[in-house]
C-alpha cells in the first residue's frame, strides 16, 4: 500500500510544495548564479552555501550547513524556527515550496506567522532572504530574530599550518549593517574569500563568535580541538537573552544578527537579509544596499523568473504520464543544468553536458571544452579537477569522443574542431586533435585479449581489480566500439576516408574480440583477468553486470544470435526500483574485485539499483525496439516511483537519485540526489530513446520507441535556428514503427527534418506505421 503523501506540485510543476518538515530525510533545492555562486535549502531552511569560480576555486561560505533563522516571543520566551529545526519545536501550518527559482517556508506558532523566501539573484556572488513576520493575535507582540550563520570560507589547497581559520576576523560594519568575516590567507587564488550576513532593518545586537551566541559546551570539536558549539539550543535564544556584540578571530567564526520586532495586532512587517560572499567590504555594502528595499527584491525575482524561462524554454516535452511532464519539463531540466555547478569531473560533466545540449547548446558547449581542458596529452583525463584527482580511470576518453561527436551533431558547427585547447599538462591541439588522443590512448591500452585495460576503474568506479594490472574492461570496449562507429561517422564528412577505414577496422576487431573473449553463453562478461573472469556464470560471487549487457546492445556488438540471449539475461536482473549494476552481490570482500566487494551486500554498487545504469539500459531498450519495456524501466527510477515512492526512498520527489539500496536493513532508501548522471540519462533516454528526437549531422532524426498504449505524445524543440512543435501518433499501438512524416503540411521522404534556420515555427506530424517485412 503506497504512503501517504507528503508533497504536491503546483498546477504549473515548477514548484513542489512539501507538507511536513519531517521529511525521510532533507529535501533540498539548489539555487545558483550564473557567476557560481550556489545555496542549498533544506524543507527546514538550513543549507550550505558556496562560490565556485570558472577555475574550480571553491569557497564554502558556512560549516555544518549552518543557515539558521530563530524567532522569540520576548514577553513569553516561546522560541522556534519556520521550518522547526533545528529547536526541534512544533509548529503550526507548515509548508515548504521548492520552486525553479526560490525556496519558501512557512509556519505559525504562539499567534505568530512567519515566511522566509530565500533566493540567489541570477548575476553575483550572494542569496537574498526575506522575511515576513505578522502577529494574528488581538495583543501586542515583541519578537526577536536571530539570523545565524557559521563562517568557513573553506576550499583550496595551502601549506601545512595556514588553515583558513588562523587567517579569519570578524567584524561589525555600521554601513554594512552586518557582520562581515574578513580573510588574509596569503595563498587564497582569489580574493572573494570574505563572508558576510547584512539586514536591511535596525540591527538590535549582534554576535560575531558564535560561541557566544550558542554557548561553549558543545559536543563537536574541528581541528585543533576548537569547540564548535551545536545550533539545536542556542543559549541566546532559549535563555532569552539578547546578543552580546561579540568578535572574534580563530574560534567559532559566524554572524547572528538580532532584530527586535514591536508588532500590534494583525501587524506584518517584512525584512531582507543578504549573505554572501565579496572581494571587499565596499562591495558587501554596495550588494546589501541593493537589495534593502522591496522594489529592488522583486525585480531580482522577475530577473530569475525570466532567467529561468529562457534557459529552459527551447524544449518541452508532454506525454500521456503526467507525472514524466512535470518531472521532465521543469526539475530534470534544472537537475542536470545543477550538475555542472555541482560537480567538476570530465566524465561526469561530458555525460551531463550532452544532457544539456538538447536545452541550452551554448552552455554545453562551454562545458564539453572545459572538459577537454583537463584531458592529458597522452589521450586520458583527470577524474575530477574539484577537488583535483588524476587517478588513471580508463573510461575518460570514450567520453571525449562521444560527446564531441553529438556536439558537431547539435551545433553543426565543423569550425569547433579546429578549435585550439589546452591540455591539462602541456602544450595544446585543436579539438579534432583532442578526439584523435582519446582514440589512440584507447587503442594503444588494449590488454592481451585486445579489449581496453581497466586501470584502477572504468565508469564502476567501485570495480577495483587490484590483482591484475593488466585486466581489461569489456563494457570499456564495448562503449569504444559505440564510439568508434560514431565517429567513423564523423570523419567520413570530413573527409579523411583513410582514418574512417581505420577507425572502422579497429571496431571490426575489437567488436570480434569482445565475442570471441567475453561471451559467456548467454551474456557478455564484465572484465577479463588473469585471476578470474568477472561477471561470468563461473565467476566467483557475482554473476552478471547489467553494463556489460546494455553497452553491447547499444554498440551493434551481438550477432542475430546472441542478443535475444543478452535482452533475456538483462531482463532477469530486473528488480521493483529498477536494474542492479551486478547480480547477486557479493558477499565477502575479494581484493580481485575491490571496492564493491567491500560493501555490504545490496548497497551501492555491490548489487545495489544503480539508476545511472539502469538510463544506459533504458536507450539499449530502445535501440532493440523495446518501448514497453523502456517506458516501465524509465517509470520504475523516476522520482517519487510507484514502487519506491519518496516516502520510502527518502529522495526528494522532484529530481532523480543515484541507486536505491536493496539491502533489508536500508531498503528501497536512496543514497545521493542532485548531482548524479541519472538526470542527463533519465531526460535523454525519454527524449532521444522513447521520443526518438535525435540530433544528427544533417538534422534532427525522428525514430520513435513508444510505449504500445501510447497514442499520442508531443515535443518541443530549438534546434539550429528552427522551432519544431513535433506530435507523435501511433493509431496502431506499435512499440517500433515506420514514421511517416510532414511538416507545415508536405510530405518528407524518410526520417530526416528538413532544417529552416528561420527562427520561425514549424509543426511536424509523425505517423507511426507498421514495418513492411
Amino acid at each position: 500500500m503506497r504512503a501517504e503523501k507528503i508533497h504536491r506540485f503546483s498546477e504549473d510543476g515548477i514548484s513542489c510544495i512539501i507538507d511536513t518538515p519531517r521529511t525521510p530525510r532533507h529535501w533540498y533545492n539548489y539555487l545558483w548564479s550564473e557567476q557560481g555562486y550556489c545555496t542549498q535549502v533544506s524543507q527546514i531552511g538550513h543549507g550550505r552555501s558556496y562560490y565556485i569560480n570558472s577555475k574550480a576555486d571553491m569557497c564554502m561560505i558556512n560549516n555544518q550547513d549552518a543557515k539558521y533563522l530563530y524567532l522569540r516571543d520576548d514577553d513569553s520566551n516561546v522560541y522556534w524556527n519556520i521550518g522547526e529545526g533545528p529547536l526541534n519545536e512544533e509548529v503550526e501550518d507548515y509548508s515548504c515550496e521548492h520552486n525553479i527559482g526560490y525556496s519558501i517556508l512557512q509556519s505559525q506558532k504562539n499567534g505568530v506567522h512567519a515566511s522566509w523566501k530565500l533566493f540567489v539573484p541570477h548575476e553575483g556572488y550572494n542569496e537574498v532572504w526575506v522575511v515576513k513576520v505578522k502577529n494574528n493575535t488581538d495583543k501586542l507582540k515583541r519578537i526577536s530574530l536571530f539570523s545565524t550563520v557559521s563562517f568557513e570560507l573553506e576550499g583550496f589547497e595551502y601549506p601545512r599550518y595556514y588553515e583558513m581559520y588562523r587567517s579569519c576576523e570578524t567584524f561589525f560594519d555600521e554601513k554594512l549593517n552586518g557582520v562581515y568575516c574578513a580573510s588574509k590567507h596569503p595563498f587564497a587564488p582569489h580574493n572573494r574569500y570574505n563572508g558576510y550576513i547584512a539586514c536591511s532593518e535596525t540591527v538590535h545586537a549582534f554576535d560575531g563568535n558564535l560561541g557566544e551566541f550558542l554557548g561553549e559546551l558543545g559536543t563537536y570539536t574541528q581541528l585543533d580541538s576548537m569547540p564548535a558549539p551545536l545550533f539545536q539550543r542556542p543559549d541566546v535564544v532559549v535563555k532569552g537573552r539578547d546578543c552580546t556584540n561579540s568578535l572574534t578571530t580563530l574560534v567559532n567564526l559566524g554572524g547572528v544578527l538580532q532584530n527586535k520586532l514591536v508588532l500590534a495586532p494583525g501587524e506584518e512587517k517584512e525584512l531582507y537579509y543578504v549573505l554572501g560572499v565579496s572581494e571587499s567590504l565596499e562591495e558587501a555594502v554596495q550588494t546589501a544596499e541593493r537589495y534593502s528595499n522591496r522594489k529592488c527584491i522583486e525585480q531580482a525575482l522577475k530577473e530569475i523568473k525570466e532567467h529561468q524561462t529562457s534557459k529552459y524554454a527551447s524544449l518541452h516535452i508532454d506525454t500521456p504520464n503526467e507525472k514524466l511532464n512535470v518531472i521532465m519539463n521543469e526539475w530534470v531540466k534544472k537537475q542536470v543544468d545543477f550538475c555542472i555547478v555541482g560537480k567538476k569531473g570530465v566524465r561526469d560533466n561530458l555525460q551531463i553536458a550532452v544532457g544539456l545540449l538538447n536545452y541550452r547548446q551554448e552552455r554545453a558547449k562551454e562545458e564539453i571544452i572545459e572538459c577537454l581542458r583537463h584531458q592529458f596529452k597522452a589521450g586520458h583525463a583527470v577524474l575530477t579537477w574539484y577537488p583535483y584527482d588524476a587517478t588513471r580511470y580508463s573510461d575518460q576518453p570514450f567520453w571525449i569522443i562521444w560527446a564531441v561527436c553529438e556536439l558537431i551533431k547539435e551545433t553543426g558547427d565543423y569550425s569547433l574542431l579546429n578549435m585550439e585547447i589546452d591540455f591539462q599538462d602541456e602544450g595544446s591541439a585543436i579539438m579534432l586533435e583532442h578526439v584523435k588522443s582519446a582514440v589512440n590512448r584507447l587503442i594503444e591500452d588494449k590488454g592481451k585479449h585486445g579489449l581496453m585495460r581497466i586501470f584502477f576503474a572504468d565508469w564502476n568506479d567501485a570495480l577495483n581489480i587490484t590483482t591484475d594490472p593488466d585486466a581489461e574492461s569489456v563494457m570499456l570496449s564495448e562503449q569504444f566500439c559505440y564510439a568508434l562507429k560514431e565517429l567513423s561517422v564523423l570523419i567520413r564528412r570530413l573527409g579523411d576516408t583513410a582514418y574512417a577505414e581505420y577507425l572502422d577496422e579497429q571496431y571490426c576487431i575489437i567488436r570480434k574480440a569482445i565475442n570471441d573473449t567475453a561471451w559467456d553463453g548467454s551474456w557478455y562478461m564484465r572484465a577479463l583477468s588473469k585471476e578470474e573472469n568477472i561477471g561470468s556464470k563461473d565467476s566467483d560471487g557475482s554473476k552478471i553486470y547489467i553494463n556489460a549487457q546494455s553497452w553491447a546492445v547499444l554498440a551493434d556488438i551481438p550477432d542475430e544470435e546472441k542478443l535475444p540471449k543478452v535482452l533475456e539475461s538483462m531482463d532477469s536482473m530486473e528488480h521493483d526500483f529498477g536494474f542492479p549494476i551486478n547480480m547477486p552481490p557479493y558477499m565477502e570482500y575479494s581484493p580481485h574485485v575491490g571496492r564493491m566487494a567491500g560493501m555490504l551486500p545490496g548497497l551501492f554498487e555491490n548489487g545495489g539499483v544503480y539508476c545511472h545504469a539502469t538510463g544506459f539500459k533504458i536507450m539499449a531498450d530502445c535501440k532493440a525496439a523495446r518501448g514497453a519495456e523502456a517506458i516501465r524501466t524509465l517509470l520504475k527510477i523516476i522520482p517519487d516511483s510507484d514502487a519506491n515512492p519518496s516516502t520510502q526512498s527518502g529522495a526528494e520527489p522532484y529530481v532523480f537519485t543515484n541507486c536505491y539500496s536493496i539491502h533489508p536493513k536500508y531498503y528501497g532508501k536512496s543514497y545521493q540526489s542532485w548531482t548524479t548522471g541519472t538526470s542527463a540519462w533519465g531526460l535523454m533516454s525519454l527524449l532521444e530513446g522513447i521520443m526518438g528526437i535525435k540530433r544528427d549531422y544533417d538534422g534532427l532524426r525522428i525514430d520513435p520507441c513508444f510505449p504500445a498504449d501510447w497514442e499520442q505524445a508531443q515535443v518541443y524543440r530549438e534546434f539550429r535556428g528552427t522551432r519544431y512543435e513535433i506530435t507523435i501518433r501511433n493509431p496502431s499501438g506499435l512499440s517500433k514503427g515506420k514514421p511517416e512524416i510532414e511538416v507545415d503540411g508536405r510530405h518528407v521522404t524518410g526520417d530526416l527534418l528538413p532544417l529552416f534556420q528561420d527562427d520561425q515555427i514549424h509543426r511536424v506530424e509523425v505517423v507511426l506505421k507498421p514495418i513492411s517485412l
